[in-house]
Formats: C-alpha cells, sequence, structure tokens
C-alpha cells in the first residue's frame, strides 16, 4: 500500500482533518516533509482541501469537510520581515510556488478548465507548470512562480527579478512553439512583480498572453 493510499484512507476515517504531524506519527512516516508533500500533491490534484485549524494546517478529503474553513488573517504581509520560507508550524508560506501552482489549479477547474498536466514543483519538474483544456477547447499553459525568500546573500527583490524573467522567457517561447495555446503567467501579488508586469504591459498583448494574479487568499484577478 503507498503512502498515498494510506493518507486518503486515514482522512477517510477522520472527516474532521488531520494535520500533518498526527498524520506522519499515526502512518508511522519517517519525515514530515514527506507527509506534506503528499498531501500537497494530492491537493494540487484536486483529492484533498487543506486549511488552518487552530494554528495548524489540517487535510481533508474533499467532499468531507464538516465545517466551514476559517477565514485566513489578511493583515498586511511583509516579506523583508521573513527570514524562512516556513511559518511557525512548519508549513510552506501562501507565495511558495507550489501553494501559487494549487491555487491557480483549483481556480481553472471551478472554471470549467479540465486539468491535464500539473507538473512537481517541490522536485522542480521541468516543462509546463500547468496545461489545462478550456471548456471551448482550447489549450492553456501555465508558468508559475513563487516569491523568493530573504536570506544573508540574497534580496528577495533581485532573486524576484530574475524569476520574472525566467517566466517571461517562457511565455515568448511557448508562443513561438504554439500560436493558437492560450498562455498565463501566474504570479504571487507583490509589489516587485506588480512593477515588473507594468514595465512589458505593451509586450504581453503582443504575444496574446495574461498575468493570473495569486494573493494570501487566493485568486485575484486577470
Amino acid at each position: 500500500m503507498t503512502v498515498r493510499s494510506r493518507i486518503l484512507a486515514y482522512l477517510k476515517e477522520h472527516p474532521e482533518g488531520v494535520d500533518d504531524d498526527v498524520l506522519t506519527a499515526a502512518l508511522g512516516l519517517s519525515r514530515r516533509q514527506q507527509t506534506n508533500q503528499e498531501c500537497r500533491r494530492l491537493q494540487v490534484s484536486g483529492i484533498v482541501e487543506r486549511y488552518p485549524v487552530d494554528g495548524k494546517t489540517r487535510s481533508f478529503l474533499v467532499g468531507q469537510l464538516t465545517h466551514s474553513p476559517p477565514v485566513p488573517d489578511t493583515r498586511a504581509f511583509s516579506p523583508e520581515r521573513q527570514s524562512s520560507g516556513q511559518g511557525s508550524s512548519g508549513e510552506a508560506r501562501w507565495y511558495w510556488e507550489g501553494n501559487v501552482q494549487a491555487e491557480v489549479v483549483k481556480h481553472l477547474a471551478a472554471h470549467g478548465h479540465r486539468i491535464v498536466r500539473v507538473a512537481d514543483t517541490a522536485s522542480r519538474e521541468p516543462g509546463k507548470d500547468i496545461v489545462a483544456v478550456s471548456p471551448s477547447e482550447q489549450q492553456l499553459w501555465v508558468t508559475v512562480k513563487g516569491y523568493p525568500e530573504a536570506t544573508q546573500r540574497t534580496n528577495p527583490a533581485t532573486q524576484a527579478r530574475h524569476w520574472f524573467a525566467a517566466a517571461l522567457y517562457d511565455v515568448v517561447a511557448w508562443r513561438g512553439e504554439d500560436p493558437k495555446v492560450a498562455i498565463m503567467l501566474a504570479l504571487p501579488d507583490f509589489p516587485t512583480y506588480r512593477n515588473l508586469t507594468r514595465r512589458v504591459a505593451w509586450l504581453l498583448p503582443k504575444i496574446d498572453a495574461c498575468v493570473l494574479w495569486v494573493g494570501e487568499l487566493g485568486v485575484l484577478e486577470t
């Protein structure tokens, strides 16, 4: 029985939701990170929902949530004050690439898109981050970026410019690969990315690409 199957079986018996620490211990897994990554993959696949309860994020099987999810804290977030990619409970922050990707997948599925491919961002799987098909049967390719953490050697805004340039290269190259597909950049809503997007606003219509903004509470706008 695979780890994924064991997690799903355990969650089915616990509709109140289970956090990663409890799940790791209950299944006798050696590393919490393994549990966290597998639950996130299940979330991206639309099988599991993850919400904070009493300060810790729990996983729920889709359709088994026994109460309304709590409203996340909407206070202003300052990335300069965060030196680690982990919150107090060990969870990756909302602007981590995998979390941004998961929000985009949920948004597309809710708007009738069929999800064809979701890359494993944790292992830096190459290729298109999301491939989907719209209700009108148009294929959509999405490149997803997170927002970098500050380190002693790296300014996050500087690193974000490099990530943005890589995303922009993706959409330009993809347009040359297929002139008919829909192309999208998905970015966490930070001033650095907003400013960079404004500076290339002239280019996006020429290559028929759009930007999807993701905030701490989910997708904001295109």
